[in-house]
């Protein structure tokens, strides 16, 4: 979000232009004349009444007198002198004058923005100071797993070691947000060797891997029972096991079952994704258990995740054979050994020639190995031989280095395993570098374009969250200069744009907080945790349904059109004619789209992630609920509650007696949360149409639902359909959004000379259709993002992208 200051800089918009403004006699007149004409009117029938003189009363704000009332934008920096910029968020959203007060129409309100938008030279292609550049920016976990899957074929789990991200500006890739320290440098060296035994097994490095014997020391899933653990429903119980390398492996388990039904218990055995073909019958109860044993194929991990699953379930609730009610099942031990086979080569190794058995050129040697990893991983070609190494080059002296962290008597693998250790703990991996295209002209602000490798790193960590691969660096160096149209399609075209939208979704959307978040199991029995889990998966689908589809953006706020699974569709009453493609509920497993018509969901309103994330365990909030509205689709975030503020206590005997609106206005009566929460509660007040689990309610029961409530510009609703359409008509949502967007694509906060950026970026989507794509594609086209330095936004945003080699 863009910065904000305190309350009392709000009504300082009384101070008008001078001349040192705009920096010439005829400039100065028309401020004036554009002051008297716009400004000063609208002070005097909205501020003048409460800020009439310099008085605590008025915070010191004396917009009466005409010699107190002087603008000089250019002194906006100097000491004591109010924000501007944020001066012009609220009154532009709303937010002055406060409720209560006359409020200005949509023409004053419009009139005096335009003006005071002038004055701070926005719209007009950008600012006189240049902004400041992004910053080094390390990779985030999920960057760094994404970059070894791309390049080494490696997947790994390595939030555990490596360093906590840290949240700025919403977001978790921040620059201004991370930090590094010597117990950092320790991790990432820890994670480097952890992803190196992935790629080259320390097991297979003498040859075939010997045969390990695991026996559980314990297991995981449903609950214990003696020596073992009970599933009372269709599950699994589990245990991690090492598996160093690919290749066979044999998975034997004790297990019994209560009995009930007409059939015996049934079971399958699994390791990692293999998991047996043959179901296993086990009659056998606890006083005689019985062993079943399979060999699976396994992709060797490290370690993997080895179970037994109950696949047969049955219960019945009414019968008088209470020997037939319920059929359970229970898993007493897991044992894994192998390889039995000596292990196979990983997918690293036969990729680049390391196993006995691949087909890669086994004749490559370990130096040829080295530098081609090097290369992708540090996202920059190698020096000419014998030449000395250009700023966007590896110097062949750093090639060297990571050579002598081997022995030359050492095998290839051993080799090109310890140089991989010493390239996953280096900076030119770790962080995202800059580096100016060579011969590139520098402007008059100070900004240059970055060459072709920086270039494709910020593109690829914007839309792919990982690091270009070797495809991809083939594409971009034939054929003709890429415009950064193409390159966008390019990488949105690949299934690894999910994962932007994956990321971008949760964290702009605030689903985080859902993934934390538990329902009180009194209060809401049949919420379970794969609900929880549907609820996530629908908002993401949606999103990556709209980037993909091209879907009108509007249609995030009004649309009456969802994708649900079984369980999301009878948790929001769904019928089957709602699936009008299918005429049927979803199978098992199945999503399918369904139609919210004759419902009150529309748009994101309605998604259960939201709802639920912006409740409490017990009940709705809709103090958070407004807030979410405020903060993500109208960009406009109430600054956090003082300590203590944020709680809702009885105010008074039989408060319990009390609606939860009632309530809240007690709450609101405390002066510290009147401000806030009159901007606040009435939004939320209209998705009280939804329980705290996202489940739509009828009218009725002991307390008559009201759902009507205002935005902070006065403008009413009745219900959430109704607010989806008042904030469908509101262009900030898409301003909002561009906002956010940007500050993902490019790793920082904005600046207010960010402003005339955002503009661009909405004024450059159609009007009619504005699409996810073309909000990316406006911001790729920035020089705010292929720059070192900002730019005037006006120059070259069609130029292609030249090769610089």
């Amino acid at each position: 979000m863009l910065p904000s200051s305190r309350l009392a800089a709000v009504c300082a918009v009384a101070l008008a232009a001078t001349s040192s403004f705009l920096g010439a006699d005829q400039g100065a007149a028309n401020a004036e004349l554009d002051f008297a004409a716009v400004a000063r009117p609208f002070l005097d029938k909205h501020c003048v009444r409460c800020h009439k003189d310099a008085t605590a009363e008025s915070n010191f704000l004396d917009l009466a007198s005409p010699s107190s009332v002087q603008l000089s934008a250019g002194d906006a920096a100097a000491e004591g002198a109010p924000d501007w910029g944020w001066l012009l968020d609220q009154v532009e959203f709303g937010d002055m004058p406060p409720t209560g007060e006359a409020a200005p129409t949509k023409e004053e309100r419009a009139a005096f923005v335009q003006w005071l938008r002038s004055e701070l030279g926005e719209g007009d292609g950008g600012q006189d100071q240049p902004l400041p550049a992004r910053g080094l920016r390390r990779l985030t976990a999920y960057e760094y797993e994404n970059a070894v899957l791309d390049v080494l074929g490696v997947s790994i789990d390595l939030k555990s070691l490596l360093p906590e991200d840290k949240v700025g500006h919403s977001f978790d890739h921040v620059a201004s947000a991370q930090s590094l320290s010597e117990a950092h440098f320790t991790r990432y060296l820890e994670a480097a060797e952890a992803v190196a035994e992935r790629a080259i097994p320390s097991a297979l490095l003498e040859g075939a891997a010997s045969k390990q014997r695991y026996f559980a020391e314990s297991l995981a899933g449903g609950r214990g029972q003696g020596q073992g653990r009970l599933l009372w429903t269709n599950g699994k119980v589990e245990t991690m096991s090492p598996a160093p390398c690919g290749g066979r492996y044999l998975i034997r388990a004790e297990v019994y079952g209560v009995q009930a039904g007409p059939d015996p218990c049934r079971a399958q055995l699994a390791i990692g994704d293999a998991v047996s073909e043959a179901t296993f019958d086990v009659p056998a109860t606890k006083e005689a258990p019985q062993v079943i044993e399979a060999e699976l194929m396994a992709q060797g991990r490290g370690e993997l995740t080895a179970g037994v699953r109950f696949v047969n379930d049955y219960y019945r609730k009414k019968t008088k054979d209470r020997a037939a009610l319920d059929r359970n099942f229970v898993v007493r031990w897991i044992e894994v050994e192998g390889p039995l086979d000596g292990g196979r080569p990983t997918t690293f190794m036969e990729r680049f020639g390391l196993g006995a058995d691949s087909g890669a050129d086994s004749h490559a040697t370990p130096e040829s190995l080295v530098s081609q990893l090097a290369e992708l991983l540090w996202r920059r070609p190698l020096a000419s031989r014998g030449l000395r190494a250009m700023d966007d080059e590896i110097d062949a002296s750093v090639m060297a280095q990571l050579m002598e962290l081997s022995s030359p008597g050492e095998s290839p693998a051993h080799r090109v395993r310890a140089a991989l250790i010493g390239m996953l703990a280096s900076p030119r991996f770790l962080f995202l570098a800059e580096t100016q295209q060579r011969g590139a002209e520098w402007t008059e602000r100070g900004s240059a374009a970055v060459d072709r490798h920086t270039l494709l790193s910020r593109l690829t960590s914007f839309l792919w969250r990982s690091l270009p691969d070797e495809e991809l660096w083939v594409w971009m160096r034939t054929g003709e200069p890429r415009t950064h149209e193409q390159i966008v399609a390019r990488l949105l075209e690949d299934p690894r744009a999910d994962r932007f939208m994956k990321s971008f979704a949760d964290q702009w959307l605030q689903l985080r907080a859902t993934e934390s978040r538990r329902a009180d199991r009194k209060a809401f029995p049949d919420f379970d945790e794969r609900l929880r889990l549907s609820m996530l998966e629908e908002t993401r689908r949606v999103l990556i349904a709209s980037l993909r589809e091209r879907t009108n953006l509007w249609e995030l706020i009004e649309g009456t059109e969802t994708i649900v699974n079984r369980r999301l569709a009878e948790h929001y009453g769904l019928s089957a004619e709602a699936f009008t493609g299918e005429g049927r509920l979803p199978r098992r497993g199945e999503w399918l789209r369904a139609s919210l018509d004759g419902t009150s969901r529309r748009g994101l309103l309605g998604h259960g992630s939201i709802l639920f994330g912006t409740s409490e365990a017990t009940r709705t909030s809709p103090v958070s609920r407004g807030r979410w509205v405020l903060d993500v689709l109208l960009g406009s975030a109430p600054p956090p509650p003082p300590p203590g503020a944020d709680n809702l206590a009885p105010q008074k005997k039989n408060a319990e007696a009390l609606s939860l609106r009632e309530r809240m206005e007690a709450h609101r009566a405390d002066a510290t949360c009147a401000a806030c929460h009159a901007r606040m509660d009435p939004i939320g007040f209209g998705l009280e149409r939804f329980d705290a689990v996202g489940r739509e309610r009828g009218d009725g029961g002991e307390h008559e639902l009201d759902l009507t409530g205002k935005l902070p510009d006065g403008r009413s609703f009745d219900g959430p359909i109704e607010l989806a359409s008042i904030l469908g008509q509101e262009d900030r949502f898409l301003e909002a959004l561009a906002e956010r967007l940007l500050v993902f694509a490019l790793g920082r906060g904005l600046e207010r000379a960010d402003r005339a950026a955002v503009q661009h970026v909405v004024a450059s989507l159609d009007p009619e259709h504005p699409t996810l794509e073309g909000m990316i594609v406006s911001v790729v086209g920035l020089e705010e993002f292929w720059g070192i330095a900002p730019y005037d936004v006006s120059d070259k945003r069609d130029t292609e992208i030249e090769d610089d080699e």
